[in-house]
């Protein structure tokens, strides 16, 4: 399969009731990073935040997933907007860069990414 040199912003919108989806787009993202030379991101927003809260069932299999994304250099980020409008606070989930996520889209689609959403 040959390497990508394009960079990819993966957006997860769906949440913890969609489980095994999410689990499916974190296995992915990583295997986009392992055969791309590019920059990958991840990016958390809407109902998909709830993912990257630390006190839930599944959390451990999710922070195992996040550090493996983290160790192959993908940067993960979760939107302030939707943290507030979910009432969570950044202590409440695992370590993410939190950003206005609707101008990280914008930008990176300004910037010629490709923008896969979940």
């Amino acid at each position: 399969m040959p390497e990508s040199d394009q960079s990819t912003l993966v957006v997860l919108t769906m949440g913890k009731e969609a489980f095994v989806r999410a689990n499916a787009v974190l296995q992915m993202t990583l295997m986009i990073r392992k055969t791309s030379q590019a920059p990958v991101e991840l990016l958390f927003i809407g109902p998909g935040v709830e993912i990257l809260r630390s006190n839930q069932k599944n959390s451990p299999q999710f922070a195992q997933q996040l550090d493996m994304l983290r160790a192959e250099g993908v940067r993960i980020a979760v939107c302030e907007v939707s943290l507030e409008s979910l009432g969570l606070t950044q202590d409440q989930m695992f370590e993410a860069e939190t950003v206005r996520g609707g101008v990280e889209v914008a930008t990176r689609l300004g910037s010629g990414w490709h923008v896969l959403t979940f």
